[in-house]
């Protein structure tokens, strides 16, 4: 019978980089080095009575740093985030903000009133209200018992 190491979490091409790295530079930090380039923004969509509410956590931007549009009932949101260079003031140890351009879509329900949609951006969050056309919200209908 022959045994074999049984490593439980195979290392990646970047564990052995980072450790290289890391052995080469004498870091401090013992954190990665790299980083993922693509981001997409976190997003809940709630349903009330009279409309859906599309929140988006985008922090680190303001309202011109991103673009709402809707085309054939998809709503799609743009945005991106600059990269902050290093300068004299200091260099940057370790990175893990994400940098770069996003994009979400999202089709949008055959209730939706498109021409009623509006939007707020607070403290990096993008609230986008999509109200309901009237003709879809529930009615109160009285039967009468014969």
């Amino acid at each position: 019978m022959t045994l074999v190491k049984w490593t439980p979490n195979p290392l990646s091409i970047f564990d052995e980089m980072n450790r290289m790295v890391r052995n080469v530079f004498n870091d401090d930090w013992n954190l990665p080095v790299y980083r993922d380039s693509i981001w997409n923004p976190a997003v809940d969509v709630k349903e009330n009575e009279g409309s859906f509410v599309l929140t988006a956590d985008i922090p680190g931007l303001t309202k011109k740093d991103v673009k709402i549009s809707i085309n054939n009932r998809v709503l799609n949101l743009h945005g991106e985030r600059k990269e902050e260079k290093e300068n004299e003031d200091g260099k940057f140890y370790y990175r893990e903000r994400h940098i770069g351009s996003f994009s979400r879509s999202f089709q949008l329900p055959e209730t939706v009133n498109e021409d009623g949609i509006q939007a707020s951006f607070r403290n990096g969050v993008l609230s986008i209200e999509l109200p309901k056309l009237e003709e879809s919200l529930p009615k109160d209908l009285e039967i009468k018992i014969n």
